[in-house]
């Protein structure tokens, strides 16, 4: 585990790693704005909806939760979207007192859309790239995502523990 971010070589390979996945960002993003100006979503809306398609049917709390907004900002984020057809609220049948929100099938196709553009720009970069260069950065992906379901669920942790 890497530790002194004061060393010059530790923040020379810090620097970079950042910069690249900046600029990964901003090429991902890039050719989805297009896709995500023609949704008419504001910001907030748009990350409920890309939420609620990678975590499944959610409690309202859960998205206030991961959004970092009250339960009435939230739950004006999620009116807006249910007026749009894009996602639906309904009961949970165990706790009537909790509200579930789910994406309709506009709502994932609407992420689907959006999605697309950049598996096509991840395809088109990988298509470059012989079996152990691909193999190399999926492994370096994947740790990257398990350090950071790792962090997420230990916040998740210590929060409910308060």
């Amino acid at each position: 585990m890497v530790t002194d971010l004061n060393n010059e070589r530790t923040q020379d390979i810090s620097d970079r790693y950042l910069n690249s996945v900046e600029e990964i960002n901003r090429i991902m993003y890039s050719g989805r704005l297009h896709e995500w100006q023609g949704m008419d979503l504001s910001i907030s809306q748009f990350n409920t909806l890309v939420m609620l398609k990678q975590m499944g049917s959610m409690r309202m709390g859960m998205i206030s939760y991961y959004l970092k907004n009250t339960l009435a900002a939230t739950t004006s984020i999620v009116d807006r979207l249910e007026k749009k057809g894009l996602v639906v609220r309904t009961k949970d049948p165990d706790d009537r007192r909790v509200v579930i929100c789910e994406l309709t099938e506009e709502g994932q196709k609407a992420t689907e859309r959006f999605w697309r553009v950049a598996r096509e720009a991840a395809l088109r970069v990988a298509g470059k790239w012989d079996q152990e260069q691909l193999e190399s950065v999926v492994k370096a992906l994947e740790l990257i995502l398990r350090t950071h379901k790792e962090i997420v669920q230990s916040g998740v942790s210590s929060r409910a523990n308060e």
